[in-house]
Parts: structure tokens; sequence; C-alpha cells
């Protein structure tokens, strides 16, 4: 177990960005609309091919698993990601992230599958692995996550084809989840209208981190 070099704060800022970048272009996507997604503490994600990762956003913990299809050996325990973590972190990494990368294993029994994981304080991440063995086994699903916003933002305005009121619509709503211990957002007519295609995606997807739509 060693410490790796990733900033707790930023890595929720970053997956914050990400979904709802994702959120705000999904409804001209919705083939899309599994790769980012909010579920209670849990931020999951999944590049449409071979891999998948969630991190949990504790109040206390951080845990992140991820799982590459084309890496993986299930001869390994998911536990043994873990090794030298605290009972408190491997109970809630078992209750969930580890429950959304179920897999059969070798006897055909559903259990947890990794590549990859991390864990710790909102203060240290640790790892079994290095940095760059995370990054090979699954971790570059969170590349951009890492990104201070403004490099990850043009990476996701290239990705999703974003204009700028819309960009400028994703900078108002981080900054508010960032900067406010408010739970539920509303959005007003005029930042619906920034929600092209199928806005039933978008509003969904907004959903899941709280934010919705005026009555």
């Amino acid at each position: 177990m060693a410490a790796i070099n990733i900033n707790p704060k930023q890595l929720y800022e970053g997956c914050i960005q990400a979904a709802l970048t994702h959120a705000i272009a999904v409804g001209m996507y919705p083939e899309l609309n599994h790769e980012h997604s909010w579920d209670g503490i849990n931020y999951c994600t999944n590049d449409s091919q071979s891999c998948r990762a969630t991190i949990t956003f504790h109040n206390e913990y951080i845990i992140a698993v991820f799982q590459s299809i084309d890496k993986v050996d299930k001869h390994i325990d998911a536990l043994d990601f873990f090794d030298g973590a605290p009972k408190e972190i491997i109970e809630i990494a078992e209750n969930e992230a580890l429950q959304y990368v179920l897999d059969e294993d070798i006897n055909g029994l559903a259990k947890p599958v990794v590549t990859a994981a991390f864990w710790g304080t909102w203060d240290q991440l640790n790892s079994v692995q290095s940095f760059d063995s995370i990054i090979e086994n699954g971790g570059y699903l969170i590349r951009s996550q890492l990104l201070p916003y403004n490099d990850a933002m043009v990476k996701w305005r290239d990705y999703y084809n974003l204009d700028s009121k819309q960009i400028s619509l994703i900078q108002k709503l981080f900054n508010a989840k960032i900067g406010s211990n408010e739970k539920l957002f509303i959005l007003h007519e005029d930042e619906i209208e920034l929600l092209y295609g199928d806005t039933d995606e978008c509003l969904a997807s907004l959903g899941e981190l709280n934010i919705f739509k005026a009555k």
C-alpha cells in the first residue's frame, strides 16, 4: 500500500463536472446515456466498450474501483486490492462501489471483479498499485476528471460538441453544486432551453445530481 498522487477534492469536482456536462449534452446523444451517472454517493462511468468504474464519495472516505474486461483475472479476489485498508473502508466498498462491478467468477457466481482500485480519505488516497498501473488497468476512464476545470472542459466541449451557452450553463451549475450546501437546485425556463434534443434524457441525468425543472 502506498499513497498515490491524486487530489481527492479535485477528483470529486472533476466527477461533478463530467456528470453535469454529460447531463447537459446527453439529449443530443441518447445512445451515450449510460456513460456517466450518479446513484446516491456513487459516481459511475463507462466507456461504452469494455471498461467501467465506480467512485464512492462517502462523507469520510473515497473508494474507487475499475473493471477493464481485457485486463480481468478472475482468480484475483476484489478485496486483494484493499490490502491494508481499514475495516470501515472495506465495509463501505463491499456495500457501495463493489456492487457496481459484479461479474461471474471462475465458479460462475456473481462477485465483484476488479482490475484497479484506490481508496482513502478526503486528505490522502492510497492503493496497492502504482498510479501508472491504475491508469493502465481501467483508471484511464477518469483522465479528464483529474484535470483542472478549464482543461477538462476543452476535452468535454470537443467530445460533446458543446456551444458557448451550454458551457456557461455547466459552469453555473458546477459553481452552484461545489459552492453551496444546498442539496436541491431548480432549472429555470431559459436554462431548460439549452437542453437540446431529448430533454427528458437531460433532465433524468440532472435529477441524479438533484437538479430539477421548475414546476
